[in-house]
């Protein structure tokens, strides 16, 4: 019997860095919610290796296989869209936390000369693939260095839970919808894998072609939950449940053995 080993304690749970901002880390108005999913995204993963004593973000189980830190649910929340500009200094604050279950919470908050301008959280669950290339056999999976952490401070991760077993078993009935193609070069990661922020890509692509009465304006904040993913190249399904249009799905392509699979869902509210 092969047993996971447990850090003995976590030489970095916490981060403060400073950045000049750009283009690339800026919206229109307020910030690059893609830009700033990734690098947050890469963050958990380095806080993570650093809470096990690893120098780099390559984990893996006792049977020496490749796992990754997989999202599960995230949330990007915009306070101060108007005080961010080119050239402005930004504070990034970035803790790790225990969120139960065998998950990982980070919670990333963003500062413009002391005010908090936006935050992120993220929480994750290691997988693996049992086949390899084949993303439909993507299972948990136990690492073999576990952290150990603190609780989180807040209950994030438990309300994303709650939402992703109520969510979790949607049955297809979106009438607002539209077929979207993902392309390998942009939207999938390293490992194969549709990349986290692809998804809200897709959202915001879904948002768009079906209800964008108004015309674009900054997300206020957008919460996302993940159930699964897709063959590299594969289309996906986007759709609107609910009439008042603040909430949208991505689905899996049904085939002819298959209805439909929801990959993930998010809510949202805009400036």
């Amino acid at each position: 019997m092969t047993r996971a080993a447990f850090a003995q304690n976590s030489p970095s749970l916490a981060r403060r860095s400073t950045m000049t901002l750009g283009m690339a880390q800026l919206a229109p108005r307020g910030i690059s919610e893609d830009w700033w999913l990734k690098h947050c995204g890469d963050v958990h993963w380095q806080l993570i290796a650093a809470a096990v004593g690893q120098n780099t973000t390559v984990f893996r189980d006792a049977q020496g296989r490749q796992l990754y830190a997989a999202f599960c649910a995230s949330e990007f929340t915009q306070v101060q869209p108007d005080l961010v500009g080119l050239g402005q200094a930004l504070d990034v604050q970035s803790e790790l936390w225990a969120a139960g279950r065998s998950r990982i919470q980070s919670n990333h908050r963003l500062f413009v000369g002391g005010v908090e301008v936006a935050r992120i959280q993220l929480v994750s669950t290691f997988v693996a693939h049992m086949e390899a290339g084949i993303n439909a056999s993507v299972r948990r999976a136990t690492p073999y260095l576990i952290p150990v952490l603190e609780p989180a401070p807040d209950d994030f991760a438990k309300r994303a839970s709650a939402a992703a077993k109520r969510d979790r078993q949607s049955i297809y009935h979106a009438k607002n919808k539209v077929v979207l193609p993902t392309h390998i070069g942009m939207d999938f990661n390293a490992v194969g894998l549709l990349y986290f922020p692809s998804f809200t890509r897709l959202f915001e692509q879904t948002e768009a072609v079906l209800c964008d009465a108004l015309g674009w304006r900054p997300v206020m904040q957008r919460s996302v939950l993940y159930f699964g993913n897709i063959e590299a190249g594969d289309a996906v399904i986007g759709g609107v449940p609910r009439a008042h249009g603040h909430a949208f799905e991505l689905w899996k392509t049904e085939t002819a053995e298959t209805a439909p699979i929801i990959l993930a869902n998010c809510t949202l509210t805009r400036f």
